[in-house]
């Protein structure tokens, strides 16, 4: 008998499968990962089917998958295109399959068939772009996050650890009481979403189940987007081997099912295609060897890697102290940094001496993890010290810092500011690179005077190098440096996000490329993505210290020496250098008398067993996002945590708090559009109810966030009855991500999620095509971005909202009211029977009420303004009105600034109109246009700051964010990104760092300030 044998090289796995004469499967290789590896697993496999079958017996080997080309060339072997291998295969397990839901293990895929006379046809198919987001290579990389023994020295990553780790992670899933909230847009918003639920105490399952959901909310959102999928519907690669995945597609699709054979179903195809086509080759195992793989093939290189200036000390440990009995313990501090991927503490005695040090993963358990280092602290030297003091600082500080009772919760800028210039007072930089975050710090006198981090990406991370690592079978700990720092010429790979490296790495392995030089390649990779990702144009000072789990990494340190031409400060324990910053920090303010010691049983905290009951949050009764709190037993401390809106993420703060400029904002502005406008679930006002009138909705996102009051007012005027959409919560958020047919930044998500729940409680849907905004000058363009000028384009196609339904002028707003009246009188329904008076008569009252909303809104501004303590630094706030006046997208920004002491005042309360935009003659962007004028007020108002709020791929700020850093060069300028994750941590840290530069620039200023020209600047 004959035989044919297919053989899937993915991005992840290689699959054997071998079929008879009459198609059926007679062996299918188990399941494994090659690690980069894909010509020795290939061998491996085809060796074992030789001995079960006899290579005689074997018609044809036929190759597909991702890495399969390269391998089906040196062997001369038939190569079939994974798309049709994979459908091939699927149709020949599952008759009659009309949808097929595939992912693997960089690929996610939709294949929509139809059959004519019995063949398949492809109708549709779709995709995911280069980012491998919600894959299965993503599960592996979460899974073993929260798995720390495949780090350390004990390390060896193998299929068995990896798929062992993968199950446990699964069944932990399983047992999930409600997934909790997870965006999973993007690799990086996933990870920071489940540090912040980590932190906040979310149990695992419920995190775990939460990624899978969202998992499938994405896949629905991106891959089918508004397509309907015809069963029968089945699941087919890696990923259909996780019930908890099958689970949550079953959701969105009851009747799917996994198929035999699933994750080798390509491998299926393509030996089914070579029998049917009558193919017969010999393939000679011979040829996969490493040196035919590289032959002539050549990559663009790097310098080799080596130390000439750096002092780099091998040697980590902290010194054994003999100072200290038993009788006699000595006074402590002790300052724990919580991050996204480790822990640590460091214990100091009253001279600021490091005596004591520990760095463990934190597994996604922030607090039974510390309660290990309070163990580890209490064996090694518990009746030898006395801990007046404690402070926390990472991610997990607010959690944690409850758990402690710290006496002072700080941001990791300060903390790791305040260590570095312990260590070395004239260091004038920093670069820090911890688990998840990038940090730049900027010192001038030992105070950090500007800071940035990396926004939204994490590559060139710790976990970055983590996670590519482990794909090479690498151990992160001392083999990666041995291997880069003998390598004589590195790979010159591009700076990348995680997903893309990784195909890089990979891509360049199927040709040859020896690991050696690609671990030392991705040193240099790591080190250009920070300098231009992270530093930007900053100025670099003299004196750069290196810090971070990476700076413990001989040839990422060699890599910023050979890029920068100069040596960088690594000092001793820099890898828990954020916590002997908090440390010392919490050490002087007991020495101010601003801390005293509490009655702490550490040994009680230890031993713990951490308990919680859950409610739900009623604090605030005009939201309805339903969040469950968890309240803890913390040795009979109680405490609050979870929630979406970080209502108790900043509770630590005891200072006094501000006025939330944004609430007054916010009042004024509903109270307006409820006077002519009833809100979606709210009681219905008997003012407003007439049910001979049409009704009319209006979502409340985009362009409705400034000018709704325009158009309710108009509507109303016009005789309808107007409902708006409520405040955007996680229900609309998650109708909106649903609904897409193509990716876009965020606010245009969230504008679908607030039409689509319109649809069954209006009529008509005001969906405006808004082009311009007025200007101050006829010069000035004015325009919206292009996703705001087509919104109702893309939504009525993604909703399949009839046009009968739509009321859709073209409004050029630039123009004023007389071409808005034009406008609005050609697009009305016809069977409204308007008259023209009418409409330019509701124009004009609607365009005098939106300007009377604009006026009072400033007048608001000027009157807070005048409540501002003297010489009280204040931030001006400059965004689209989208990001800063939806609280879901800003994360309630404005409350967390206000409870945290902070003068905050958005800029459009202000009166930018009079500013000169002559230097920027091509602005473009109306928004744009009064950000930069913003800018340009602030950059000349001695107590002013900005910040800039920002959403993930808005291309209009990609441009802006940098006139607005060069119009704010002399001063110190923020710039927050957000996007679908919830997480406010990253948000708190942010803004806690930026107070503390703010009050260092502040306070130098006013000590070189001339006070009768700041005075006289202050007056105007």
């Amino acid at each position: 008998m004959a035989f044919d044998v297919g053989v899937d090289i993915g991005s992840v796995s290689v699959n054997v499968v071998v079929v008879d004469n009459e198609e059926k499967i007679v062996w299918e290789a188990p399941y494994v990962r090659h690690f980069g590896h894909t010509a020795a697993e290939v061998r491996r496999a085809l060796e074992e089917v030789f001995s079960r079958f006899g290579a005689d017996q074997v018609r044809s080997v036929t190759f597909t998958g991702v890495h399969g080309e390269r391998i089906a060339a040196i062997l001369g072997a038939p190569f079939e295109v994974e798309t049709i291998a994979q459908v091939t295969g699927a149709v020949h397990v599952a008759p009659g399959v009309r949808s097929i839901v595939s992912i693997g293990g960089q690929d996610a895929c939709l294949f929509q068939l139809s059959y004519t006379d019995g063949s398949w046809h492809l109708d549709a198919f779709n995709m995911n772009g280069p980012c491998a987001s919600g894959t299965g290579s993503f599960m592996d990389q979460q899974s073993a996050r929260l798995a720390s023994s495949i780090y350390g020295a004990d390390f060896e990553m193998s299929q068995e650890k990896m798929q062992k780790t993968l199950e446990d992670f699964i069944a932990l899933g399983l047992q999930h009481s409600s997934p909790a909230p997870v965006a999973c847009r993007c690799t990086v918003f996933t990870k920071s979403d489940m540090i912040h639920l980590q932190n906040k105490g979310e149990p695992l399952p419920n995190i775990i189940a939460g990624l899978h959901y969202g998992n499938a909310a994405n896949y629905v959102s991106t891959i089918v987007a508004a397509r309907r999928l015809e069963e029968p519907v089945i699941f087919i690669g890696g990923m259909a081997s996780n019930p908890l995945q099958v689970e949550a597609f079953r959701h969105y699709f009851p009747s799917l099912a996994v198929p035999p054979h699933h994750t080798s179903l390509g491998a299926l195809g393509a030996a089914l295609q070579s029998r049917r086509g009558g193919r017969c080759n010999r393939v000679d195992l011979e040829r996969l060897s490493e040196g035919v793989d590289a032959a002539g093939l050549e990559f663009p290189r790097a310098p080799r890697l080596e130390l000439r200036w750096t002092v780099f000390e091998a040697n980590n440990e902290v010194p054994s102290w003999k100072g200290c009995d038993d009788k006699s313990p000595f006074p402590a501090y002790l300052g724990v940094d919580i991050g996204s991927t480790t822990t640590k503490y460091a214990l100091i005695d009253e001279s600021g001496i490091l005596r004591h040090k520990c760095y463990v993963q934190t597994q996604g358990k922030p607090i039974e993890v510390t309660q290990n280092l309070l163990r580890t602290l209490l064996e090694q030297m518990g009746s030898h010290v006395r801990i007046k003091a404690v402070a926390t600082t990472g991610s997990g500080r607010n959690v944690v810092g409850d758990f402690l009772d710290a006496d002072l919760i700080l941001d990791e800028i300060t903390a790791h500011a305040k260590g570095a210039v312990a260590v070395d007072p004239n260091v004038d930089t920093i670069f820090e690179i911890g688990g998840q975050d990038s940090k730049y710090i900027r010192l001038e006198a030992t105070h950090p005077l500007d800071f940035d981090m990396n926004k939204v990406c994490a590559a060139g991370t710790g976990s970055f190098l983590h996670e590519l690592a482990n794909k090479l079978k690498i151990n992160i700990v001392g083999e990666f440096q041995e291997l880069a720092m003998v390598s004589p010429s590195p790979v010159n790979l591009a700076e990348r996000c995680t997903v893309f490296m990784e195909s890089d790495l990979f891509s360049y392995l199927q040709k040859g490329a020896r690991r050696e030089d690609l671990i030392a390649g991705l040193c240099y990779a790591v080190v250009h993505n920070y300098l231009n990702r992270v530093v930007g144009k900053r100025p670099i000072g003299k004196k750069i210290m290196f810090l971070g789990g990476p700076s413990l990494n001989k040839a990422v340190v060699a890599a910023f020496e050979r890029v920068l031409q100069r040596p960088l400060v690594v000092p001793p324990h820099r890898e828990v250098m954020g916590a002997y910053g908090a440390a010392l920090a919490v050490k002087e303010a007991w020495e101010r008398g601003e801390v005293s010691e509490k009655r702490r049983d550490f040994h009680a905290l230890a031993q713990a067993r951490v308990q919680f009951t859950e409610s739900l949050c009623r604090a605030d009764k005009h939201c309805h996002n339903e969040c469950k709190l968890k309240i803890y037993d913390f040795v009979g401390r109680k405490s609050i945590w979870g929630g979406d809106c970080g209502r108790f993420e900043v509770s630590h703060y005891r200072g006094p708090s501000a006025e939330n400029a944004f609430e007054a904002r916010h009042r004024l502005f509903w109270q307006m559009v409820r006077e002519y406008a009833q809100v979606l679930g709210e009681p219905v006002q008997a003012s407003l109810q007439d049910e001979g009138r049409p009704v009319v909705g209006v979502p409340m996102g985009l362009h409705s966030l400034e000018w709704a009051p325009f158009w309710v007012r108009l509507l109303a005027a016009l005789g309808c009855q107007v409902v708006v959409s409520p405040a955007t919560d996680n229900r609309i958020v998650l109708r909106g991500v649903e609904s897409m047919t193509a990716e876009t930044c965020f606010p245009v998500k969230v504008f679908h999620g607030h039409v689509h729940i319109l649809l069954d409680h209006a009529d008509y849907l005001f969906l405006p095509n808004v082009i311009n905004m007025p200007v101050p000058e006829s010069s000035e363009a004015g325009m919206f971005c292009p996703l705001m000028e087509s919104s109702q384009y893309v939504v009525r196609a993604a909703l399949n909202i009839p046009d009968h339904r739509l009321v859709r002028p073209t409004l050029y707003m630039k123009d004023g009211p007389e071409a808005v009246m034009a406008a609005l009188w050609r697009a009305l329904p016809k069977g409204w029977k308007m008259s023209r008076g009418r409409v330019e008569a509701a124009v004009r009252a609607a365009w005098a009420y939106q300007q009377g909303f604009r006026r009072r809104v400033q007048e608001m501004g000027r009157a807070i303004l005048t409540r501002v303590p003297m010489l009280e630094p204040v931030w001006i706030v400059t965004g689209r009105p989208y990001n800063l006046y939806d609280e879901r997208l800003n994360l309630k920004l404005g409350r967390h600034l206000a409870k945290l002491g902070i003068w905050a005042i958005p800029a459009d309360i202000l009166d930018v109109d009079g500013e000169d935009l002559s230097d920027f003659p091509r602005m473009y962007w109306g928004l744009g246009a009064r950000i930069l004028k913003s800018a340009k007020k602030i950059a000349r108002t001695p107590h002013w700051f900005g910040v800039h709020l920002s959403n993930f791929s808005c291309g209009p700020d990609s441009f802006v964010e940098h006139f607005y850093r060069h119009i704010l060069e002399s001063k110190p300028a923020l710039i927050l990104e957000l996007d679908e994750h919830s997480a406010v941590a990253g948000l708190l840290t942010r803004v806690e760092a930026f107070r503390n530069v703010v009050k260092n620039v502040h306070e130098a200023s006013l000590g070189s300030a001339d006070w009768n020209d700041l005075a006289g600047k202050l007056s105007n």
